[in-house]
């Protein structure tokens, strides 16, 4: 009997040793699990922390040709850049509208967090974009506008942003000139681009995550299914993250078709942001 008891006792010793073991070996994390670790940690003050700025060039490389609609096909054969630039996003103080909004380079963007809501200063346009987090749906009577209606939800490290609602005055980069014509007859860093007006239904997904503590990765899908039979993925953008105080977001206007950025002169004085001819170019001093 005492036999019996000391066996069964050794058992169920064995068992409990057994089961810390295997607790104390590191289980794998299910996506939705790994969703909300990162959920918690974009919390942090230091997720975002700092300025980024964009590495990359400002137009889209398309290295594979997208499956074009019939109506794409015959647009891009015929297209032809504006001699005065009217198709660029830059004419006429128009904002540049998501996804290109995200694409310049060379001026930060600061990221600002609250509890259901992400904020993006972009300084290459003063544009304000505002990113849910707060697991709400598309709004079905979205009120189109140049950002659209962005909600967002993690998928383990990454943060997925969801944006519809962009009005048919977003121009859109839909390709780009294999010949890379030049605008101009300059070598602009927007030769060979090619823009397009969007669809009703134009449908953005952004992928946003960090690479290294110093490194934000961006990589876009456009979904339009006037100009893509299929939904075509860009290759992704790469930003970089700056703390330094001379780095961070400034006031940027446009106003009468001129640019108000860092270092411009009084807007209210006569002639504001016109240079003088009497006087040699000067490159901008570091900020």
């Amino acid at each position: 009997m005492i036999k019996t008891k000391l066996r069964t006792a050794g058992l169920v010793l064995l068992c409990l040793a057994g089961a810390a073991a295997s607790q104390t070996q590191p289980q794998p994390r299910s996506q939705a699990e790994e969703s909300k670790v990162w959920s918690a940690i974009a919390q942090k003050p230091d997720f975002w922390q700092g300025s980024w700025e964009s590495v990359a060039p400002i137009a889209d490389d398309y290295p594979t040709p997208p499956q074009y609609t019939a109506w794409a096909r015959d647009y891009i054969a015929h297209y032809k850049p504006s001699t005065n630039g009217k198709d660029s996003p830059f004419a006429s103080c128009k904002p540049l509208g998501v996804p290109f909004v995200m694409n310049i380079g060379g001026m930060p963007m600061k990221f600002f967090q609250s509890p259901g809501m992400i904020a993006i200063y972009i300084e290459s346009s003063g544009a304000i974009r505002f990113i849910h987090t707060d697991g709400r749906a598309h709004d079905p009577h979205v009120n189109p506008s140049f950002l659209g209606e962005s909600i967002s939800h993690w998928e383990g490290d990454t943060l997925v942003i969801d944006t519809i609602g962009l009005n048919s005055d977003t121009v859109l980069q839909i390709g780009k000139s294999s010949n890379r014509k030049l605008f101009e007859g300059d070598p602009s860093p927007m030769a060979g681009v090619i823009f397009a007006p969007h669809g009703p239904k134009l449908h953005v997904i952004e992928r946003i995550r960090l690479i290294d503590f110093n490194t934000l990765e961006l990589q876009v899908t456009l979904d339009d299914p006037k100009i893509f039979e299929t939904p075509y993925t860009l290759p992704p953008r790469k930003f970089i993250r700056t703390i330094a105080k001379r780095n961070d977001p400034q006031e940027w206007l446009c106003t009468d078709n001129v640019d108000l950025g860092p270092g411009a002169s009084d807007p209210g004085a006569p002639d504001a942001g016109a240079a003088d001819p009497s006087q040699p170019d000067t490159a901008a001093g570091p900020r």
